[in-house]
């Protein structure tokens, strides 16, 4: 019996001793892969890249130079106009006769012949002044000159008849008016009837000058023409310019509508996407950004914008680019 308690006893202290030194052997082994890892990491051997750690990649200053360079060889050239406020004016442009705004037509008190015209096209006459005389005697009657007298003062601006002409007292002999005072005379289609209105401003140029002058509409007709539809428009130079004389032909740019203190961009800068319109603008990626817009007023190239963007955006307004697009601007207003 004793004997095999004692067996007992044995085999539990060699188990023991197996488990003991088993456990021995695993911490050394331990001990060692961590101190291997240590040593790895302070020479740089076997250490796990950045996108292991979860951290993002490190490249060297070639490979970023590298990847610039790409990225500035595929980017798209571009225009852009950055969004500051400022006013824009929708036109019309129509066309007109310049003459004086104090023209009077000057009449014989009889019938006759014209004997004699002592004034020339561009003089001064004063109130009172004889300008012609005209013969009323019948033939075989004695020669009696009668005088053509200026009704006010001013510069002969037309004579339409000649020496030997005959008249009476309703033909006109001169016309009398100032190369100061001069206004345009023209007409506007009836369509545009309800933006009509004393003040408007107007831009005006003639065949000779291409600049344009400006001028004030001060005269509205409250009647449209039966026959062409249009409505008489009358206007003012601001200042005057001895460039314009009576009877010239003007061309005018009439405002019709203005808005201040807005953003303006090119109609061609306007991109139709799913049937709302939108631009492209440069983000601080020098990317390609779309964004919705809604618009107001337009002339013949610009169009206002009223919502969908800010002061400071740069608008893409020539370049082919899609949302996303690498640009590089090359022009800017």
């Amino acid at each position: 019996m004793k004997s095999k308690f004692d067996t007992v006893i044995k085999v539990i202290i060699v188990i023991l001793i197996a488990v003991f030194l088993g456990l021995s052997f695993l911490t050394i082994q331990s001990t060692n892969k961590k101190t291997l890892a240590m040593a790895q990491r302070g020479t740089g051997q076997g250490a796990m890249p950045p996108q292991a750690q979860g951290l993002p990649p490190q490249g060297n200053s070639a490979q970023i130079s590298s990847e610039n360079a790409k990225i500035q060889a595929n980017s798209i050239s571009v225009s852009v106009k950055k969004m500051e406020r400022e006013t824009i004016q929708s036109t019309i442009k129509v066309t007109g006769d310049i003459s004086s705004t104090s023209e009077i037509n000057i009449y014989p008190d009889t019938s006759g012949k014209i004997t004699r015209i002592l004034k020339n096209i561009g003089e001064n006459v004063s109130k009172g002044e004889i300008i012609a005389y005209i013969d009323p005697s019948k033939p075989g009657s004695a020669y009696a000159a009668n005088p053509v007298i200026a009704t006010i003062s001013g510069t002969i601006i037309d004579l339409p008849k000649n020496i030997g002409d005959t008249v009476n007292n309703s033909t006109t002999i001169a016309t009398i008016g100032s190369l100061t005072d001069l206004k345009i005379t023209t007409h506007v289609a009836e369509k545009y009837s309800a933006f009509l209105k004393p003040n408007l401003p107007a831009y005006v140029s003639i065949s000779s000058n291409p600049e344009k002058f400006e001028a004030t509409t001060f005269k509205i007709s409250p009647v449209v023409n039966k026959t062409n539809r249009t409505i008489l428009v009358e206007l003012k130079f601001d200042k005057y310019n001895k460039i314009f004389k009576p009877g010239m032909f003007a061309t005018v740019d009439l405002v019709i509508q203005e808005e201040k203190n807005t953003f303006v961009i090119p109609k061609k800068a306007i991109k139709n996407f799913n049937n709302k319109s939108t631009v492209f603008i440069v983000d601080e990626n020098n990317q390609a950004k779309r964004v919705e817009i809604t618009t107001g007023i337009s002339n013949d190239s610009d169009i206002a914008v009223t919502s969908g963007l800010e002061k400071g955006m740069q608008v893409i307004t020539a370049g082919s680019v899609t949302e996303g697009s690498f640009v590089k601007i090359v022009g800017s207003k």
